[in-house]
């Protein structure tokens, strides 16, 4: 029996693909990926190195390319000139990556550093050393931080921008531990406990229930009951505003009862302004 051609294994085998055109592959370029592309939208700058380190590594693992900065991906030594030159080609895109999202007059002092983690190490070890610094001003910013004349949704994000900014800087360890558990309790326990203490006094009465609530709930558990308190309010002040409106417009309808121009004290009826009939 002849073998129809379409079955050969010849006919039905894949084609190869071009080195490098796997999206899985470390040293794979998207044609979207140019040289002016900026990651980020903040550009790094003397105070801003925290948050915008972690920025550039999420934006660089989504490219695949964190590997260029974090040393783990290193410039092959062994290998074809063709994966060398691949390589090459990444490492410059990283650097202008990060070039480009750098004030110009850092970017100035790195630029003709050919490795895209020399720069990334560079940068961290001339702006780190600020993070006891900003520590201490997030930390500052907490303490002093209470509801005021924010609503509650203003005063939970502002809160929560600054414990967030303060985890990026000291975080917690990532193990199983039991103590560690512990300690994540403990951290979540003192966030309930400063977001209540920063409530306005008209509060006082869920913050009340809150507190003896078991378990102790969470921050955002805490934030949601507090929420619900504030429509209640709102809708009860707003009650309290449609009553007041219909008491005046009723007031509007039937006139000043004890007008001195219209009211006589031994016949009290309202009289015509013109002729004085009752």
């Amino acid at each position: 029996m002849a073998i129809n051609d379409s079955e050969s294994p010849q006919a039905s085998a894949k084609p190869e693909q071009p080195k490098y055109d796997d999206p899985n592959d470390l040293l794979y370029l998207h044609h979207s990926d140019q040289l002016g592309v900026v990651l980020v939208t903040q550009l790094l700058n003397d105070e801003n190195y925290p948050t915008w380190s972690r920025s550039m590594l999420m934006a660089l693992n989504t490219k695949n390319k964190e590997g260029f900065v974090d040393g783990t991906l290193k410039k092959p030594i062994h290998g074809s000139s063709t994966t060398l030159q691949q390589w090459t080609r990444c490492n410059n895109l990283v650097k202008s990556w990060l070039l480009n999202s750098i004030s110009p007059n850092i970017g100035a002092s790195i630029i003709y550093n050919d490795v895209a983690s020399n720069i990334w190490n560079d940068l961290k070890e001339r702006f780190s050393h600020a993070n006891s610094v900003h520590l201490f001003h997030i930390e500052q910013e907490i303490h002093d931080c209470v509801q005021g004349s924010m609503t509650i949704g203003a005063y939970y994000t502002k809160l929560k921008g600054l414990w967030d900014a303060r985890d990026a800087l000291f975080s917690l360890p990532s193990c199983n531990c039991g103590a560690a558990k512990e300690m994540f309790q403990f951290h979540q326990h003192q966030k309930t406990m400063k977001f209540l203490m920063g409530l306005n006094d008209v509060y006082t009465g869920v913050r009340g229930q809150i507190l003896l609530m078991d378990p102790f709930p969470a921050v955002n558990k805490a934030f949601s009951l507090i929420t619900q308190d504030e429509k209640q309010l709102a809708v009860s002040t707003h009650a309290l505003g449609k009553t007041s409106a219909t008491d005046v417009a009723a007031f509007a309808v039937h006139g000043p009862q004890n007008s001195s121009r219209n009211f006589s004290p031994k016949n009290p009826h309202l009289k015509c302004e013109r002729c004085d009939a009752t």
